[in-house]
């Protein structure tokens, strides 16, 4: 896969979100993402996460449309969580602090599994841990 990006609910709840502090933000890293044909990596965890939060912040049928659009568009690649993945993502953990979240560590180990440093997220947590925040970091 060419230069993946990993996604996490941080930044997929403020693209869905309108009046969340980072929709904008998300809104520009997306519209760059798809000038550039990166493909972006949902992990299925991820994915979960976000259907749930946005479920809750927003609307039910929000989180529908919201979920049909990540299952249906060619520029979202759900992938879900192998075993390898999830002890990676679990030794992370381990050495976190307690405000770090396990889906966090997932969504570190599938860049890790995939070989790049770039995350569509939002947690400071991400760059603590040595991975670039698109459109926030710089390289």
């Amino acid at each position: 896969m060419n230069n993946p990006v990993i996604a996490d609910s941080s930044a997929l709840v403020s693209l869905i979100f309108p009046t969340d502090s980072n929709n904008k933000k998300a809104l520009t890293i997306t519209k760059i993402l798809s000038k550039t044909s990166r493909p972006l990596i949902i992990p299925g965890d991820i994915f979960t996460e976000t259907i749930n939060l946005i479920g809750k912040k927003i609307d039910h049928k929000i989180a529908c449309i919201t979920g049909d659009k990540f299952l249906k568009d060619k520029r979202f690649i759900i992938i879900d969580t192998t075993e390898e993945i999830r002890l990676s993502a679990f030794t992370k953990f381990k050495i976190q602090s307690k405000s770090v979240s396990f889906t966090d560590c997932v969504v570190m180990a599938l860049a890790d599994h995939f070989d790049t440093k770039d995350i569509f997220g939002f947690d400071e947590i991400f760059k603590k841990n040595g991975y670039v925040r698109l459109g926030i970091d710089k390289k």
